[in-house]
């Protein structure tokens, strides 16, 4: 020991020894209380066995598919802010709208319009044509579910019979509802999704799947919401643009038919009026020939217009690129005796643990 060391310094390591050699003690006592009282620790063990050996035993196989797509987010922001100027002297705008959200895009994705469109296309599974929806019921046995409802509306054996949302009966809004809850999922009573997806903040790419209990089922289920969410999304992104450009095609077609009709009533009254010199003639000539040039120039202007009209639209029209689709066959959810196991020997032994130490600091504090 250092002659320059305090007593009170030393008092300190000498608590500090004490303390840990209690610690030391204390825990070796408890180890030693549940050893002694090992069979209150297997029965704790007992019924977590049992239900994790269930549950294993019970494991209903899915297949999980999964396809991921990246949005070409480039809007062309040099090309068309090098010609908005040009646009909004023709009063068409020239606004490029900011990045694509697409946090939004998936939100979409779980929305009922999304949704129903795709429950309603039809698909051959098993030999069987027929909507989503009823594969979707006949898969996860949802009639099954309905059965343990307590519900006045009567679900068993439900099919849908037409894809008609707007004539759907009570029942059928209440099994259609019951589907999309099941397909996108409900955390506050505990129901797990189909319908997953999730986006890379890192490189932009996005990943939709679903689960089911039949692999081609999951297959084309995934790849037919992302085709009607790339769909609808495209659309809703050109919405302004497209309609812009109707217009302006509409009014080209019709300067054009305008600007022939003048040009023929010019060249017809040449033929009728050739080599008469009547000044009441030439007047005529004079106009039918200024309406042609007005006419002319016009369909021009328009022209010109609708080609502005017509790069706004492909450039601000997003690009959605698959990268992988899901391909048969795809390995099923698989369930570990063995992990099972362990984690209720686990549970099980803590849960134990806490029993028995906590019962002998009680008893000892009331000794």
């Amino acid at each position: 020991m250092n002659d320059n060391t305090t007593p009170k310094e030393i008092q300190e390591n000498y608590d500090d020894e004490i303390s840990l050699k209690e610690l030391i003690l204390k825990l070796q006592e408890f180890w030693s209380e549940i050893w002694k009282y090992w069979r209150t620790v297997i029965l704790f063990c007992i019924p977590f066995l049992a239900f994790f050996l269930y549950s294993h035993f019970k494991h209903i196989k899915t297949y999980q598919a999964n396809l991921t797509f990246m949005v070409n987010e480039d809007e062309g922001g040099g090309g068309l802010a090098s010609v908005s100027g040009v646009l909004g002297s023709f009063g068409l705008g020239g606004g490029t709208g900011g990045e694509y959200n697409l946090e939004k895009m998936l939100s979409l994705l779980k929305s009922r319009k999304i949704i129903q469109k795709v429950l309603f296309d039809t698909l051959v599974l098993d030999g069987q044509k027929d909507f989503y929806a009823n594969h979707l019921i006949r898969a996860e046995e949802f009639n099954e579910d309905w059965s343990k409802l307590d519900s006045e509306i009567d679900l068993n054996n439900f099919l849908f019979s037409h894809p008609d949302i707007k004539t759907f009966s009570l029942s059928e809004n209440t099994a259609l509802k019951y589907i999309h809850t099941r397909l996108i999922g409900n955390a506050e009573h505990g129901i797990v999704s189909l319908l997953s997806s999730s986006i890379s903040e890192a490189t932009g790419i996005m990943e939709i799947g679903i689960s089911s209990r039949n692999d081609q089922l999951s297959i084309a289920l995934t790849e037919v919401l992302y085709n009607r969410l790339s769909e609808f999304y495209i659309e809703k992104s050109i919405e302004k643009q497209l309609n812009t450009y109707k217009i302006i095609s509409s009014k080209s077609d019709s300067l054009q038919g305008e600007l022939r009709g003048a040009e023929y009533a010019l060249a017809n009254f040449k033929d009728s009026n050739r080599g008469l010199y009547n000044k009441k003639d030439q007047l005529e000539e004079f106009r039918l020939e200024a309406k042609v040039q007005m006419l002319g120039a016009a369909f021009v202007k328009v022209v010109e217009q609708k080609e502005i009209a017509e790069f706004s639209l492909n450039d601000k029209t997003p690009v959605v690129q698959i990268i992988d689709l899901p391909i048969s066959p795809i390995e099923p959810s698989k369930s570990s005796l063995i992990k099972k196991l362990i984690i209720a020997c686990l549970v099980g032994g803590f849960l134990s643990a806490i029993f028995i130490v906590g019962r002998k600091i009680i008893r000892d504090a009331l000794v």
